[in-house]
């Protein structure tokens, strides 16, 4: 998302506090309070312990003005932090529209845990390990629960500045899975997802107290316009537009009244 941490540290050139004069060894067993001014635009301003960033500091991103103000270890983002996620072109590029006609902006800034430089915690990080986090997105959304290498995954809650309305359950590589499509006026859907939308079985609990279960069947949606899927092994594909159709199979009436669900978009 244009925080990534390189494999290798860029060069850069490191100022200790104080002084107006690069370091001549660099950031080489140095241990205090510095400043590095990378040769590709970014910066760091904070702790370094034995010429690695450990401890509090600031690093800012270049492309797009992103930034990091949080804990460090090894170089990475690890412990607690917030990331400040911008939109600004980098020199002689233009801002580019999203991808996708409902894709969230970028932008937005996250406040949580970050284990080796990714949100939340690692697929191999022990199960006690920290990972929840917020993410306010620049259009108003926002998602509060646990990730894992960067994506949404565990328990959380996305609300839509839109309409109010949220999916909260189990989450997985950045996608819902099972749980509540929560309305504001207290009806809401129970049942499995997928594509972020509801699949199979699954029940409406209406604000009156009458249920509705059924079946969510979803039909993938065929546009011609669309570029064919990318072969390459490895490449993540999108999620494709789907169709959803409710059918409903048993209703349980408590206090008589309608029994009207929402109906999905593409």
């Amino acid at each position: 998302m244009g925080d990534e941490e390189e494999e290798t540290e860029p060069k850069y050139e490191l100022y200790v506090k104080g002084t107006d004069k690069p370091r001549e060894d660099g950031s080489q067993k140095f241990t205090g309070q510095g400043r590095a001014a990378y040769l590709n635009g970014d910066s760091y301003e904070g702790t370094y312990v034995e010429g690695i960033r450990a401890g509090k500091g600031i690093y800012t991103f270049k492309q797009f003005g992103d930034s990091y103000e949080g804990d460090y270890q090894e170089n990475r983002k690890h412990g607690f932090g917030k990331m400040t996620y911008r939109n600004n072109p980098a020199e002689g590029e233009d801002e580019e529209p999203p991808e996708e006609e409902n894709a969230v902006p970028r932008g937005g800034t996250y406040l949580g845990h970050f284990t080796a430089g990714q949100r939340g915690r690692g697929v191999e990080s022990p199960p006690e390990t920290a990972s929840e986090g917020t993410f306010t997105y620049v259009n108003g959304d926002i998602y509060i629960g646990q990730w894992q290498d960067g994506k949404k995954h565990g328990k959380g809650e996305y609300t839509y500045a839109k309409d109010g309305t949220k999916l909260a359950g189990e989450w997985e590589t950045g996608k819902i899975v099972s749980g509540k499509w929560i309305f504001p006026n207290g009806t809401f859907y129970s049942g499995r997802f997928r594509y972020n939308k509801p699949f199979g079985k699954g029940v409406w609990v209406f604000k009156n107290g009458n249920q509705l279960t059924g079946n969510y069947e979803q039909k993938e949606q065929v546009d011609e316009a669309d570029p064919p899927p990318d072969d390459e092994e490895g490449a993540p594909k999108p999620d494709p537009k789907v169709w959803c159709q409710f059918k409903a199979k048993k209703s349980v009436s408590v206090r008589g009244g309608s029994m009207f669900y929402p109906k999905l978009s593409s």
